[in-house]
């Protein structure tokens, strides 16, 4: 008996690794197999490499039609070798085929590719079109030409792709030793400008 369960549990692992590009491992797992409710539980160490992501994490589950959904739960970290991204925090949740990552708790996430660091309470990534928005007491900061661009607000929209943010809820930024603070700040850094709307003060240094 012991060596049929083995056997069948290795050949479920064996399908999904196949059919669907993921790789899991952990020292504790629990299976479901019942249709429409399948899922894999894996505790303590656990690991999963999918899509391009490597989570670590104290608990994940995979669930939904051909193991679509990720949950994730204990000291998290998840590494995106594709984007050269990494994010550290407590929980989150992904959507393998439309390809969405959301966390509801602090997190912290470093783009290396974009050599920008962040920090705040939530994070929706829409890694298909490479949209980042950050909300709750958002702190970001970015090199850019070898000036640093240091953030404050309610909440981001990054995108990736153009280098662009938008800044929402009382902003502040400061850039080559200038301050500028708004209700709205948007930042196009590969041209170099800053719009500010409502509520605006700066400080330039001539």
């Amino acid at each position: 008996m012991k060596r049929f369960l083995l056997l069948l549990l290795f050949s479920i692992f064996s399908i999904l690794a196949f059919a669907d590009d993921i790789s899991f491992s952990g020292n504790e797992s629990r299976i479901v197999l019942r249709e429409g409710k399948e899922n894999v539980e894996l505790t303590r160490g656990a690991e999963v490499f999918c899509n391009g992501l490597r989570i670590n994490a104290d608990s994940i589950t995979l669930s939904g039609s051909n193991w679509r959904y990720v949950s994730v739960t204990g000291n998290v970290k998840v590494v995106d070798e594709e984007r050269d991204l990494s994010i550290m925090t407590s929980s989150l949740w992904y959507d393998r085929v439309d390809e969405r990552l959301l966390i509801g708790t602090y997190f912290e996430l470093d783009d290396r590719a974009n050599e920008m660091s962040a920090s705040a309470s939530l994070l929706e990534y829409d890694m298909a079109n490479e949209n980042l928005m950050l909300s709750g007491r958002v702190r970001l900061r970015k090199m850019n030409n070898g000036d640093l661009v240091s953030t404050r607000a309610e909440s981001v929209r990054y995108d990736r792709t153009s280098d662009r943010m938008e800044l929402l809820g009382s902003a502040s930024v400061t850039w080559k030793d200038d301050q500028y603070s708004a209700e709205v700040i948007s930042l196009d850094l590969k041209n170099d400008s800053i719009v500010l709307d409502t509520r605006i003060q700066g400080t330039i240094n001539g």
